[in-house]
């Protein structure tokens, strides 16, 4: 990876968040969901007020987490179809696990036989992928 393309770790990995958790509001509901159940562990006089100082806490801290599902989130949806695939079929595939060495190689070989398409236009792909969430996500390219 060269110095000009710093943020495609960044954006691989959300793309790899996004798999994980499957959509902004998916993980909204989660965070909430952990919210009331330590609110109702907490024996709080006010559970209402309670809930609602927790919830902008959990909001604040998580609010990086929430710009990157976001940001990822519109660059598939507005992306044509070929690179909507080649992020699924490379960045997405098998998310919870983590990388290993020559992941990404043999994800786009199989990409490269499924689609099929060459080596060098998947890895274009992916590089408009990353660019696109970094202007996205506001990063510096």
């Amino acid at each position: 990876m060269n110095k000009r393309q710093s943020y495609r770790a960044y954006a691989s990995e959300a793309y790899r968040f996004l798999a994980r958790e499957g959509s902004k509001n998916k993980y909204i509901e989660k965070l909430l969901d952990d919210m009331r159940r330590s609110v109702s562990n907490a024996g709080v006089n006010c559970p209402t007020e309670a809930a609602l100082i927790h919830k902008e806490q959990v909001m604040r801290e998580k609010a990086a987490e929430l710009f990157d599902l976001e940001a990822a989130e519109k660059v598939l949806y507005c992306s044509n179809k070929e690179i909507r695939q080649v992020v699924e079929m490379v960045y997405q595939k098998d998310c919870w696990k983590e990388l290993e060495w020559g992941d990404i190689e043999a994800r786009v070989h199989h990409a490269e036989i499924y689609l099929p398409a060459s080596r060098a236009q998947i890895y274009r792909w992916l590089a408009q992928a990353c660019r696109d969430f970094a202007r996205e996500r506001g990063l510096r390219i």
